[in-house]
């Protein structure tokens, strides 16, 4: 999800999307390898910041390898 507040035009917030379920599609073995059973995600794009592709990859894999941790630790 991108906000409207941040981005106005549809083509900016549509184009954040893609970057963002593309960086799921190419990171979610990092997820599926490591939990036992299935978790539901949603993305928010909370910033008014153009963050490049490289920058939303890196971020999504610190995110995953952070999540996959905490549950790792719940256990």
């Amino acid at each position: 999800s991108v906000y409207k507040k941040y981005y106005k035009k549809a083509v900016d917030r549509n184009y954040f999307k893609r970057v963002l379920r593309e960086t799921y599609r190419l990171n979610k073995h990092l997820l599926i390898d490591n939990l036992d059973k299935p978790y539901a995600f949603m993305f928010f794009y909370q910033t008014k910041e153009r963050l490049s592709y490289q920058e939303i990859e890196t971020k999504t894999i610190q995110l995953f390898e952070k999540f996959v941790l905490e549950i790792k630790k719940e256990i």
